[in-house]
């Protein structure tokens, strides 16, 4: 079964080379890899056509993530998605281990898959190895609140069926951040899907400082709210008190925190000087492996 690995790439000139040369040495051979060219104003494109006899290249005007997954979904052969972003990268066996993992799913547009991931810096050093709790086997409904609690996964670990998006639609390019949790939050919420941990690392994250800045931290935190409030009213008023009053008991009693992993850690690099980073990032997710 053929694979599509979409990678939107928006000035991602420093990165891009290594990311599709990932998605390229895959030791599952039937894929085919789409970049998007999100109207990138440095030399990605550039880079993009030396894979043109390997790859097929979209060139668009910047419309954002959401709508450079959704021309890549749009001209997709494969029946699975993969989404790559352009700075990350995937090990060699990860579409394997996911195709593999969602062939024993009975209904597969029912789930979206992911795992674990290694997070790194700009030069490529690992810092953190982060395993993702399993809650495969937790009810739907309480996987649901911690779903609704804080972002779990990573879009560039994740394989989805192409019936799903099908079905279900694609990414909402009116967003603007946090698209990925909106399509979880949907397609869990209303559409009675899963999101199945793959419990093995698959891909390499990387955390730099052209990802950061205070305008898009503060615009992910509202939208993140945005979207809980968004999906909540979509449910039927029974269904929406039972989730609203099961996430404020969870929410009981907790200190104020950044409600989501990926905001905390770029708060972390945000705040500290370069040089200090992979320092705190450490410290940092020490901290967090009890907290989680």
């Amino acid at each position: 079964m053929l694979v599509s690995i979409v990678i939107p790439v928006y000035n991602a000139e420093k990165y891009v080379e290594e990311c599709i040369n990932s998605a390229l040495n895959q030791t599952y051979n039937q894929i085919e890899v789409i970049a998007v060219n999100d109207g990138s104003t440095d030399d990605s494109l550039k880079i993009l056509k030396t894979f043109s006899d390997k790859i097929k290249i979209i060139t668009k005007v910047n419309g954002g993530t959401a709508s450079a997954l959704n021309a890549g979904i749009k001209s997709m052969k494969g029946e699975w998605f993969k989404w790559l972003s352009a700075d990350d990268a995937l090990y060699p066996s990860a579409i394997e281990e996911l195709v593999s993992e969602g062939k024993k799913l009975n209904n597969k547009k029912k789930f979206i898959l992911y795992s674990s991931y290694d997070i790194i810096n700009s030069n490529g050093k690992i810092l953190k190895k982060f395993i993702e709790p399993n809650y495969n086997s937790l009810d739907s409904f309480d996987f649901n609140v911690i779903l609704l609690d804080h972002y779990i996964g990573n879009g560039t670990t994740s394989l989805i069926h192409k019936s799903a998006l099908d079905e279900y639609g694609v990414f909402d390019e009116t967003i603007g951040f946090a698209e990925d949790y909106e399509l979880w939050l949907r397609f869990c919420l209303i559409h009675n899907c899963r999101l199945y941990l793959v419990p093995k690392t698959l891909a390499r994250y990387r955390v730099h400082e052209s990802q950061l800045s205070e305008k898009k931290l503060g615009q992910a935190l509202v939208n993140a709210n945005k979207i809980r409030k968004m999906i909540l009213n979509q449910l039927e008023p029974i269904q929406r008190q039972k989730y609203e009053l099961a996430l404020k008991q969870k929410k009981k009693g907790k200190p104020f925190t950044v409600r989501t992993r990926h905001a905390a850690r770029d708060i972390m690099l945000r705040v500290f000087p370069k040089s200090t980073s992979d320092k705190v990032l450490k410290a940092y997710f020490n901290r967090r492996k009890t907290d989680d």
